[in-house]
C-alpha cells in the first residue's frame, strides 16, 4: 500500500500537469477566435480577388500568363502544411497517412513546419525544400513561382489540414499551379467590353497583378487556416487532457483519504487491543 508522502508527491504532479496544460488551452484558445477572423478576411479578398480576374479573362480568349500556362516539362510538386509543435491529438498523423496514399503521384515534396519534416523523414521521404511554419512563408511562395516559371514544376498541389469545426479538422488536397479559373458568371460581350475599356492599354499588367495577389492570398489563406486547424487540436485535446488530469488527482485524493482513514483505524485497533490486554 502507498503511504500519504507518496500520494501527496503524484497529487503534487499532477496539479503541475493540470496547470500547464490549462495554459496551453488558454493560450490555443485566445488565437484561435483571431485565426478565425482573419482566415474568413483572407476568404473574402480572395473571392473578391477572383471575381476581378473572372471579368478580366472574359475580354480576351487567352492569356499568356506562365502561372496560367500547363507545363509539360518538370517535376510536379506536392507542399505539405504542418506545424512545429505537437499535443494536437491525430492531427499531424491523420495528414501524414493522407500524405502517404497520394505520395506516388508526385515527384518532389516541399515541407512547411518541423513535424512534417520529422514524420517524412521517419517514412524515409526525401524532401526538397523544409521552411518554416512562422517566419518562411514568403521565402518558400517566391521560391515555388520561380521554380514554377522557370519550369522546374509543372504542377503543384497543396496538402494541409483544412477546418469544419473546433472539433474537426481534416486534411485536404488542391491544386495550387498552374491556377485555373472556376468560371461561375455568364457575362455578355458589351458588359465586359464596358466594364474593362478603362484599362485596355494596360490589360496584362493588371491582370499580372491581381493574379499574383490572388495566389499569393490563397496560399495564405491555407497557410492561416493550416495554423487555425492546430490551435483548435491543440485547445481540444488540452481541455481532454485537464479533465482527464482532475480525474486522476481526484482519484488520488479519495485514494489517500481511504489510506489514511485505514491507517487511522488500524493504530486505534491496535491502541485499543492494547489497554485490552
Amino acid at each position: 500500500m502507498q503511504n500519504s508522502f507518496s500520494y501527496k508527491d503524484q497529487i503534487s504532479g499532477f496539479q503541475n500537469v493540470s496547470e500547464t496544460v490549462k495554459v496551453i488551452e488558454k493560450i490555443a484558445a485566445s488565437s484561435v477566435h483571431r485565426l478565425k477572423e482573419d482566415v474568413h478576411c483572407l476568404k473574402e479578398y480572395t473571392t473578391e480577388l477572383e471575381l476581378t480576374l473572372e471579368k478580366l479573362s472574359l475580354s480576351y480568349e487567352e492569356h499568356e500568363h506562365s502561372f496560367l500556362k500547363q507545363h509539360t516539362s518538370g517535376k510536379k510538386a506536392l507542399i505539405l502544411l504542418t506545424g512545429d509543435r505537437g499535443l494536437v491529438g491525430g492531427l499531424w498523423h491523420m495528414l501524414i497517412n493522407t500524405f502517404l496514399d497520394h505520395a506516388s503521384e508526385y515527384q518532389t515534396f516541399i515541407v512547411i513546419g518541423a513535424k512534417g519534416e520529422y514524420y517524412l523523414r521517419e517514412e524515409d521521404i526525401m524532401i526538397e525544400r523544409t521552411f518554416s511554419s512562422a517566419s518562411d512563408v514568403d521565402q518558400m511562395t517566391e521560391y515555388i513561382f520561380s521554380a514554377f516559371e522557370q519550369g522546374r514544376f509543372s504542377h503543384v498541389d497543396v496538402l494541409y489540414p483544412e477546418f469544419f469545426s473546433l472539433a474537426d479538422q481534416k486534411p485536404r488536397l488542391v491544386q495550387f499551379l498552374p491556377f485555373v479559373f472556376a468560371q461561375k458568371k455568364q457575362e455578355t460581350d458589351d458588359d465586359v467590353s464596358s466594364g474593362l475599356q478603362t484599362f485596355e492599354p494596360s490589360k496584362s499588367k493588371i491582370f499580372s497583378w491581381f493574379l499574383l495577389r490572388y495566389i499569393e492570398t490563397s496560399f495564405r489563406k491555407l497557410f492561416m487556416e493550416t495554423k487555425l486547424s492546430e490551435l483548435s487540436a491543440r485547445m481540444i485535446t488540452s481541455e481532454r487532457a485537464s479533465t482527464k488530469t482532475e480525474e486522476l488527482i481526484q482519484r488520488l485524493t479519495l485514494q489517500n483519504m481511504k489510506e489514511r482513514r485505514r491507517i487511522l483505524t488500524q493504530k486505534q485497533l491496535e491502541s485499543f487491543t492494547v489497554h485490552m490486554l
